[in-house]
């Protein structure tokens, strides 16, 4: 029997604390674990099939698989510019079947691993920056004839995501939803699409301020939806990741430190024990394009942060195991 798709939003209402950072090297690091290290338990030898969906008008995700001159070209200067997430969302607020293929919008093996290769089992659905007008098209949009028993319901508007998901989800191990930085409608549809999310943060005191909120405005949002949809299961926290970790002799240093304390003492068990550490790594790498994989045997903090996201993916994996 196949295994079930995992989709996981990565989502936290503040901007730069690295949701984007995590989404692109989580599915990169799903491809390393696979090669170069024994697997864990609940891991298999094959590289897993990733989509990753870009769900920010910010459009980071897309940038750092494409590069900004190429993905803008492809939305824009193109004769034929390339469908995107903005697109779908119009197509499935119109009809709740649209004869449409998602396929045709997803970019295949667009993540560079360096010059001249890609990652054959990492795909791509593009967002595009006038997606953030899409809220308010769905704010303000009203199907008609919609079906009887959820007529002046607005429950279809939260499953838009999940819809388009569906008819491609059976092609992939894993879907990672990279989310605005608010919870308007495009990011309640990725929870609702989901079965698991990540909150990654800062460990600084404005950066991890409110994830306490996220916490409990998730748990709303699934009893708002397990009482309005039959068969809904519950998004769940895999945990929190911290990002931009300043170290001294291996070990975060100075005010971090403290926050990181205070910080499993609120979450004992959502804290993920490994953390990607501060450094030049990972944005010399994405100048390039590449993942911080890409630079790993040329320079010493990539090394280091490649070694981080292996450690991260596979807490993440292992935290997978022990929810299913």
């Amino acid at each position: 029997m196949a295994q079930k798709v995992k989709t996981v939003s990565v989502i936290n209402w503040k901007g730069g604390v690295g949701k984007t950072t995590l989404t692109y090297h989580l599915a990169v690091g799903l491809q390393h674990l696979s090669c170069d290290q024994p697997e864990p338990p609940t891991y298999r030898k094959t590289p897993p099939k990733v989509l990753l969906v870009d769900a920010d008008a910010q459009c980071s995700l897309c940038i750092s698989c494409l590069t900004a001159e190429q993905f803008e070209h492809m939305i824009y200067r193109d004769d034929t510019p390339i469908g995107t997430l903005k697109d779908l969302i119009a197509h499935f607020l119109e009809s709740e079947q649209p004869p449409i293929s998602v396929r045709d919008y997803i970019l295949p093996a667009c993540v560079q691993s360096g010059e001249g290769h890609a990652y054959a089992h990492i795909d791509l659905l593009p967002s595009h920056p006038d997606l953030i007008y899409t809220d308010m098209n769905i704010a303000v949009y009203s199907r008609p004839n919609f079906r009887k028993q959820l007529l002046g319901s607005d429950l279809y508007k939260f499953q838009l995501l999940d819809n388009i998901l569906n008819t491609v989800k059976h092609e992939y191990d894993f879907i990672f939803i990279d989310c605005p930085p608010n919870l308007n409608y495009v990011t309640q549809n990725a929870l609702y699409a989901s079965d698991y999310y990540l909150i990654p943060t800062i460990p600084d005191k404005l950066s991890s301020y409110g994830i306490l909120s996220i916490i409990h405005k998730v748990n709303d949002l699934n009893k708002m939806f397990r009482s309005a949809a039959k068969g809904y299961t519950d998004t769940k926290l895999v945990g929190i990741v911290l990002n931009h970790v300043h170290e001294y002799a291996n070990k975060p240093k100075g005010t971090q430190a403290y926050i990181i304390h205070a910080l499993k003492d609120m979450f004992p068990t959502e804290i993920f024990e490994n953390y990607l550490t501060y450094g030049d790594g990972i944005p010399k790498s994405s100048a390039f394009g590449y993942p911080v994989f890409a630079l790993a045997r040329s320079h010493s903090n990539s090394e280091k942060q490649s070694q981080c996201v292996k450690h991260i993916t596979s807490e993440f994996l292992n935290k997978l195991g022990k929810e299913s």
